[in-house]
C-alpha cells in the first residue's frame, strides 16, 4: 500500500462521507445539464456519493480513487443500490483513460488532495471533451476549524510528494490560474456547511476516529502525548459550543468550468 492509500485508509471515511451526501446533490445540480446517457468521471470518489447520485440520474459513470479500500467500499455501495458504476483504482495525476472521452468530470473534496495539482488539472483537461464540464467541491482555506485543529493537524500527514498545501485549491486566484489555460467560464461560489454535534466529547471522538487525516495524525503521535492533546482540543472545542450543541462552520467552494 502506498502512502496516499495508507493515509486515506485511516479512520472511518464512510461515516464522514455520509455528511457529504447533500453536497453531492448540489454539485451535480451545478452542472445544469442533462446527464442521461452521457459519460461522467468522478475523481477521488471516496465511497461514491457523487458517482451513485449521477448513476441514479442516468449518467454512464466511472469512479476512481487512489485507495483500494475506497474502491471496494464504492463497489459494494453500487451493488447494494442496484446501480451501474465502473470503479477504477487510479491516481488523478495519471488517469488511465483516453483523451477527450468524458462529458463531465466531478470531484467532491477529492482532487484537492492531489500530490501534484498542475498534473491533476492537466489530466482532467486531457480526458474531457471540448466543451465538457468540470465541477469540483473544495474546502475554503479560511475555515474556523483550521485554527481549531492546529495542535493536531499542524503535524498532519501531507499528501505524499505534495507540491502545494491542499488549501491552495481553495484560493480562487491560485485555482483560477491552474484552470484558465485549458478551461473557460470558471466560476467559484462559496457555500455554507457545518459539523454539528450534541456535545464536545461527541465532536472530538468523531473527528479523531472517523476523519482519515485526524486519525492518521493522532496515530503518528507518541502515546504519552495523546491524552494531553485531547485535553487541549476539548478546551478549544468548548469555546465553540453553544449550550448543549456544538456547531463548527466549515464553508466550501463549488467550482465549475468548461473545457475550451
Amino acid at each position: 500500500m502506498n502512502r496516499a492509500s495508507a493515509l486515506w485508509s485511516s479512520g472511518n471515511y464512510p461515516e464522514i462521507a455520509t455528511r457529504f451526501e447533500p453536497i453531492a446533490t448540489d454539485l451535480l445540480a451545478a452542472l445544469g445539464a442533462e446527464l442521461t446517457g452521457r459519460h461522467l468521471l468522478d475523481l477521488a470518489a471516496g465511497t461514491g456519493n457523487v458517482a451513485l447520485a449521477a448513476a441514479t440520474r442516468g449518467a454512464i459513470v466511472t469512479a476512481t480513487d487512489i485507495t483500494p479500500r475506497m474502491v471496494q467500499l464504492g463497489q459494494a455501495r453500487t451493488v447494494t443500490a442496484g446501480l451501474t458504476v465502473r470503479w477504477v483504482l487510479a491516481d488523478v495525476g495519471a488517469l488511465p483513460f483516453a483523451a477527450a472521452t468524458v462529458d463531465f468530470i466531478t470531484s467532491c473534496f477529492g482532487v484537492m488532495f492531489a500530490a501534484d495539482p498542475p498534473a491533476a488539472v492537466a489530466e482532467m483537461a486531457r480526458v474531457l471533451r471540448p466543451g465538457g464540464q468540470l465541477a469540483l467541491v473544495i474546502w475554503c482555506p479560511d475555515r474556523p476549524t483550521d485554527t481549531l485543529w492546529e495542535p493536531l493537524l499542524g503535524q498532519r500527514p501531507r499528501p505524499p510528494a505534495a507540491t502545494v498545501d491542499p488549501s491552495d485549491w481553495g484560493r480562487p486566484h491560485v485555482l483560477a490560474g491552474w484552470l484558465r489555460p485549458a478551461f473557460t467560464d470558471v466560476a467559484i461560489a462559496r457555500w455554507p456547511f457545518s459539523w454539528d454535534f450534541p456535545t464536545v466529547t461527541a465532536a472530538l471522538d468523531y473527528f479523531l476516529t472517523a476523519s482519515p487525516r485526524h486519525a492518521a495524525a493522532l496515530a503518528a503521535l507518541p502515546p504519552d502525548e495523546r491524552a494531553g492533546l485531547r485535553v487541549e482540543l476539548s478546551t478549544r472545542l468548548s469555546v465553540m459550543s453553544a449550550g448543549d450543541v456544538i456547531s463548527l462552520p466549515s464553508p466550501y467552494q463549488l467550482v465549475t468550468a468548461r473545457r475550451r
